[in-house]
């Protein structure tokens, strides 16, 4: 007992010691309500929402277009740049080639997404016959889609461990 009531005064005595060194009142250090802020967040979450599901949506029409075999229908939400440098015949060898060396497009994943210095960034797993890919759809504050990438999946044959059969 009497070591509880020492510890009590020696933490009684510590606390206003320790906001006299700072010589500091709590007052001083108060801030205004977050609610200005609070707003202003709220608005930037729901813009950010709205062009997080625009381009989750481009992603997709993309991506099942593609499949179908519609190049010229999966470029119509890029960009001026990515149709230039990614147009329908070269985007339609691209995928040709995946599919020489994947086999058909199985399936897709849930969509992922991610704000990335002012870019959506959605991320989708493509299920093929012989592996998975990774595909990541940038989008522009626009809508369009900035950027297309394609990379082994994490499930992928080629970077799974080998069977001990």
């Amino acid at each position: 007992m009497q070591h509880r009531l020492t510890m009590a005064t020696l933490l009684a005595a510590a606390v206003p010691a320790i906001a006299l060194a700072a010589n500091q009142h709590p007052a001083d250090s108060a801030r205004a309500h977050p609610a200005s802020s609070a707003h202003s967040n709220a608005m930037t979450g729901a813009a950010g929402a709205a062009r997080i599901e625009a381009c989750s949506n481009a992603a997709a029409i993309m991506l099942d277009t593609l499949e179908k075999g519609d190049a010229k229908g999966a470029t119509s939400d890029f960009d001026a740049t990515m149709k230039a440098n990614l147009g329908a015949d070269k985007l339609t060898a691209v995928w040709e080639h995946v599919e020489s060396q994947m086999g058909k497009l199985q399936t897709l994943g849930m969509p992922q997404n991610m704000l990335y210095r002012g870019r959506v960034i959605i991320t989708r797993s493509l299920h093929f016959e012989k592996g998975d890919l990774d595909a990541q759809v940038a989008c522009d504050g626009d809508g369009k889609i900035a950027g297309f990438f394609l990379r082994r999946g994490a499930a992928s044959p080629a970077s799974a461990p080998a069977s001990s059969d």
